[in-house]
């Protein structure tokens, strides 16, 4: 088996779980739907096996889910999109607000295709032109979907590095932070940069959202592939480190200004 594979059914499962969960099922009750024991829908969950068509259809019917969990298999398995990514933007528009911070990058649902194009080219240099430009207009329709909605509200933090070790010394980074600084010109998104070396940030990315009527829910981010919190503790601490870097950084007019600034450094 694949670690891909293995992504998948986890990704996959997580997210039955949380239906079963809303619906309050036990996993015995959902396996009498299904006409199997309650290890088998514990299997489904831990993603030790994969659903079939009929179990797909099965769960959805059983759970109200219309065909989210069919269509959630087919997108993670078949289109050969990132795992977390249905989950992601599914939760982007159920939150009321998103709290995100980034020590080193713009967020994704704000980076422009350029810029984008040449984080991926960095990350993964090894992967083909094709799957990078995939993966590229993927994630720039995913933020041009955030971008025109209403909701949610949006507050970022990002590290100084940013602006001072930008992706490149031209028209993609000037390009980029005009983007950014525009979408931060609205009441909707909020932008602050850090201020000193040392902050409550030096744990890596992260991002807190609260999708309703669901309880708030962390994805933090690390080079193997993400991982998402639910427990609330930990959720807490998450969001008392996201307000203490709010606090420590420049406030929003002094970040736009700094922002402006940077600017005129770069070459259109």
């Amino acid at each position: 088996m694949t670690k891909a594979i293995t992504d998948v059914r986890e990704r996959w499962g997580a997210i039955l779980k949380e239906r079963r969960d809303a619906a309050r099922l036990t996993q015995e009750t959902l396996g009498r739907a299904l006409g199997v024991k309650g290890s088998a829908v514990s299997n489904l969950e831990c993603g030790r096996t994969s659903p079939t068509e009929d179990v797909l259809a099965t769960l959805d019917e059983a759970l109200g889910t219309g065909d989210e969990l069919a269509r959630l298999w087919d997108d993670l398995s078949r289109a050969g999109k990132i795992p977390w990514l249905g989950q992601m933007e599914d939760l982007e528009k159920k939150a009321a607000s998103i709290l995100e911070f980034h020590p080193f990058l713009v967020p994704s649902l704000l980076q422009t295709t350029r810029y984008a194009t040449a984080v991926m080219r960095a990350v993964t240099p090894w992967e083909p032109p094709a799957r990078t430009e995939a993966s590229v207009r993927d994630r720039i329709a995913r933020g041009e979907r955030f971008q025109s909605a209403e909701t949610p509200v949006m507050m970022v933090v990002i590290g100084r590095a940013v602006l001072m070790e930008p992706v490149d010394a031209g028209p993609i980074m000037r390009e980029q932070l005009q983007h950014i600084h525009a979408l931060a010109g609205s009441e909707r998104i909020t932008l602050q940069i850090t201020d000193e070396p040392l902050h409550p940030g030096l744990v890596g990315p992260f991002t807190v959202l609260d999708p309703s009527p669901d309880r708030e829910i962390v994805y933090a981010e690390s080079a193997h592939k993400g991982q998402f919190v639910h427990d609330a503790d930990a959720v807490g601490e998450f969001k008392l480190r996201f307000h203490r870097l709010q606090a420590a950084a420049l406030s929003p007019t002094r970040s736009l200004r700094l922002v402006e600034e940077t600017i005129e450094g770069f070459p259109p």
